[in-house]
């Protein structure tokens, strides 16, 4: 769908789920270049409103989006203010980290009366080498060369 959808979707998940006593968590995905769209806004701005505490998100902080730099296309920073400043628990993160990922899990679900938003900054196309911080890769599906180069940086075996 259009950008910012399941988002929405997400928060009328929880909704739904807080008004039916349902004990559950709801997860969403969202991308820095996503935020750009107003539809995310109106739902970040109901899901604290309605203190949707069983709503966890994940924001990809890599910098860029289909048309290259946020900061260039439309700069969204600061995030981690603006989902304050709208209500949310908002927690930073390294996005490789799967310690520190697990712990925002954690805070996440002990958190009470307000959403979660857990900001993973990470490197686009990271341990690739000619994918690594490149915009140009968003969307674009690697030769059968570049996929052998991938596997082999990223230490796997690449099989004719």
């Amino acid at each position: 769908g259009s950008l910012g959808q399941g988002f929405s979707v997400a928060c009328g998940m929880a909704m739904g789920s807080k008004l039916d006593n349902a004990p559950w968590n709801v997860y969403a995905l969202l991308g820095d270049g996503e935020i750009q769209e107003g539809i995310v806004w109106e739902a970040a701005m109901s899901a604290s409103h309605y203190k949707l505490d069983n709503l966890i998100v994940f924001l990809d902080h890599n910098g860029l989006q289909i048309d290259g730099n946020i900061e260039d296309v439309m700069n969204v920073n600061p995030i981690e203010g603006k989902f304050k400043s709208f209500g949310w628990n908002v927690i930073t993160i390294d996005g490789h980290d799967y310690d520190q990922i697990f712990a925002a899990l954690d805070i996440a679900k002990d958190t009470v009366g307000k959403p979660t938003m857990i900001i993973a900054k990470t490197v686009k196309g990271k341990g690739v080498s000619f994918m690594e911080n490149q915009a140009s890769w968003h969307g674009n599906a690697p030769s059968h060369s570049e996929l052998k180069q991938a596997l082999l940086d990223l230490g796997g075996v690449c099989r004719e």
